[in-house]
């Protein structure tokens, strides 16, 4: 008889499934429904089994028809929403969670699994009160504990998530022959809480407790390094990624993790091949890739055109060749504009507090600003951008065709983004055009590299009309005056203590400093200040640098060219209040070369430290050149390695004029487009309208 050959194979199917043998499993369940096609209990295991293999297309096909022949299986509505949960598709999985749940109020996984839903779809405050009640049905069930200290930490309840993720420690440690991964994960999720709270010495422990748990695993010495680095202890971040490139060399997160300690301690040439060698090891990672086109433009070796070919190569590995969509939006030139921002730094970052102000001023009357923001940090400044942004949309983890359909959905005409290939950019999501109209600003001026993306903001200093254009892919609009704005209240700058008199007065010598990052510093850099100093008798040089014996090779590299140990110190890479303090103890910025100082010369000016700046032949080294103008400052900026060494030198025998500068900087900021927050904002919407008209004069 069909039907006993059907249950035959469906048994036999259970039994391979019981011991591990998936695939010949699959394949008898697939028989019993050859001969029983409305077979429901084969086509719900088969779906289960489906799961387990990790095709969700085919898993989700056979609950679905699972609930066509009987629309109320709740097991089959809860591991269908699993099943989509696991493939993005949050929104839909909490529908199904929910009904099950109307069905069976007790329905324990259900619960659990709702709490983890809402989670993916930012509804934290729900998704910790569902936790809360799974676990309530089940103190001791660890997922559920998962789940509530996921949901504290997403809402940044960083001591209630402490609470949580230490009891599911103690739940994994009582497990008889429980996962030395869930164990290891549960240390690494409390140790990232730890280190919200500041505590790094219980961080620490925590990874190296998850180390020894999984000794071959990548990712706790991934966590263990990267906790070295954010602190600044640079030697142990480095000696940690050493071992895990021994432990694990064709692992291409090993080789970028590596390189992204080298670039920091400003071994240039060792972190490019670092970058190289991820990107070879693993070439469909965009993000790698993206890593080594930013490091090789802190490299004095690249220069624009270089940096182009590095960029063009990343559109031929990672876009799409397939044409997108065509776009549905209404091509009227002078409607109610839909602005697109996204962006991983909506939060107390650098990039952060420069976007802030245009957030904040956009005329709403004719723009409408979504944020689609792919970071987990909470925060005062992240709760500025959720008030300024009429939709918020929180995109971390989902894959680039699900944010591009966001984007789609909510009808965005100009997509903004806000990294270019700095750390967290969401190029693939660009690369699939979701908006008619593209272009990329803010992160840092230069190209993506990405045809997608049409237009890149600058400013007339930065690139010269007529003279850069063909280092880009894009079509380069200028901005009125400057590319950037320094906002004093978004920079948190406002009730900083006007700049007293020049340092030197008290002091005797004169002290030059750096307070860049140590990426930017290389061997050129050196042997020019070491000139500068030979020509200022006594000066002093003060630089940031985080912990690490890089301090001592740098003192001794500036020894070599002649200025002994004691005319050196160092600022740690602490706290922004503290850094700025640093300012004080300082009578002259010299910038860096080839990527100039962005924000840290205007922190530098604000502070009425007058910054000396040396043009560069790629846009992030005209930077200087770009303030400098805004400014009336031009006699600051230099075009060869001569004239920045008497420049710096002859300001420094002029103590006159420093006190001049030092007591003026910030009144002259002030009153320059630099602090013009209204009037850059307008500037960038009339660069947004004009061409949006040209998009609509083309459709």
């Amino acid at each position: 008889m069909p039907g006993q050959n059907a249950e035959a194979h469906f048994n036999l199917a259970n039994s391979l499934r019981a011991v591990g043998k998936l695939d010949q499993a699959i394949a008898e369940f697939r028989v019993a429904l050859q001969l029983r096609p409305d077979y429901l209990d084969a086509h719900f295991r088969l779906g289960n089994t489906l799961a387990n293999k990790g095709d969700t297309d085919a898993a989700a096909k056979s609950f679905r028809r699972v609930l066509e022949l009987n629309p109320n299986h709740v097991d089959a509505l809860n591991n269908l929403g699993n099943t989509l949960l696991g493939r993005g598709e949050a929104t839909e999985a909490v529908a199904l969670y929910r009904r099950v749940l109307v069905m069976q109020p007790g329905h324990f996984l259900a619960r659990n699994n709702l709490a983890a839903g809402l989670l993916a779809t930012g509804d934290f405050e729900e998704a910790t009160d569902a936790a809360r009640r799974a676990i309530a049905m089940r103190p001791d069930y660890a997922p559920a504990r998962r789940n509530l200290g996921d949901a504290l930490a997403a809402a940044g309840q960083w001591t209630e998530a402490a609470e949580s993720y230490k009891k599911l420690i103690e739940l994994e440690s009582a497990r008889s022959g429980g996962e030395a991964g869930a164990a290891a994960d549960a240390r690494m999720k409390l140790a990232a809480v730890m280190n919200h709270l500041k505590k790094f010495d219980e961080a620490i422990a925590l990874l190296y407790e998850a180390v020894k748990l999984t000794p071959r695993d990548l990712e706790p010495r991934d966590r263990l390094a990267g906790l070295f680095w954010e602190i600044g202890y640079m030697d142990q971040a480095l000696a940690i990624a050493r071992e895990s490139v021994q432990n694990h060399p064709d692992s291409a997160k090993a080789h970028n993790n590596l390189a992204k300690v080298l670039m920091e301690r400003g071994r240039l040439d060792e972190a490019v091949h670092g970058f190289a060698k991820a990107v070879e090891l693993e070439p469909s990672d965009a993000s790698m890739h993206s890593e080594k086109i930013f490091a090789c433009m802190f490299h004095p070796d690249y220069d624009a055109a270089k940096l182009l070919d590095e960029a063009k190569q990343w559109e031929t590995l990672h876009a799409p060749k397939k044409t997108a969509d065509p776009h549905a939006n209404d091509p009227s030139p002078l409607r109610k504009l839909r602005i697109g921002y996204v962006s991983a730094d909506f939060h107390d970052h650098v990039l952060g507090r420069n976007i802030l102000p245009l957030m904040r001023e956009h005329d709403r009357r004719e723009f409408e600003l979504f944020c689609y923001s792919d970071t987990t940090e909470f925060d005062r400044m992240n709760g500025e951008f959720r008030r300024f942004s009429h939709g918020w949309r929180d995109i971390a983890g989902l894959p680039a065709e699900k944010v591009a359909g966001l984007i789609r959905n909510d009808g965005i005409d100009l997509l903004v983004d806000l990294a270019l290939h700095s750390g967290g950019n969401r190029l693939p999501v660009f690369a699939l055009r979701p908006a008619p109209v593209q272009l990329t600003f803010g992160g840092y001026p230069g190209t993506t590299g990405l045809r997608a993306i049409d237009y890149r903001l600058t400013d007339p200093y930065l690139d010269p009309p007529g003279l850069h254009d063909n280092e880009y892919v894009e079509q380069s609009i200028r901005l009125p005056q400057s590319f950037w704005c320094y906002d004093p209240a978004a920079m948190e700058v406002a009730d900083v203590p006007e700049p007293g008199p020049p340092p030197a007065l008290s002091a005797g010598h004169i002290t030059f400093g750096c307070l860049n990052v140590f990426r930017k510093v290389n061997d050129g850099m050196m042997q020019l200040w070491a000139r500068i100093m030979s020509r200022v008798p006594d000066s002093r040089l003060m630089m940031m640098a985080p912990f690490g014996s890089h301090r001592a090779e740098f003192v001794n590299r500036m020894e070599k060219l002649g200025v002994t140990p004691d005319r050196i110190g160092f600022v740690d890479r602490g706290k922004r209040d503290t850094y700025l303090e640093s300012y004080r103890l300082i009578d002259i910025a010299l910038d860096t070369i080839p990527y100039n100082g962005h924000t840290t010369s205007l922190d530098a000016l604000w502070r009425g430290v007058p910054v000396i700046t040396l043009v560069g032949n790629t846009v992030a080294g005209r930077a200087g050149f770009s303030q400098a103008s805004n400014l009336g400052l031009t006699e600051l900026v230099a075009r060869t390695l001569d004239e920045y060494i008497s420049t710096a030198s002859s300001l420094a025998g002029d103590l006159p004029r420093l006190a001049e500068l030092r007591a003026s900087l910030r009144g002259r900021m002030m009153a320059s487009p630099l602090c013009d927050a209204v009037g850059w904002t307008r500037g960038i919407e009339a660069a947004y309208r004009r061409i949006w008209q040209q998009w609509c004069q083309a459709t």
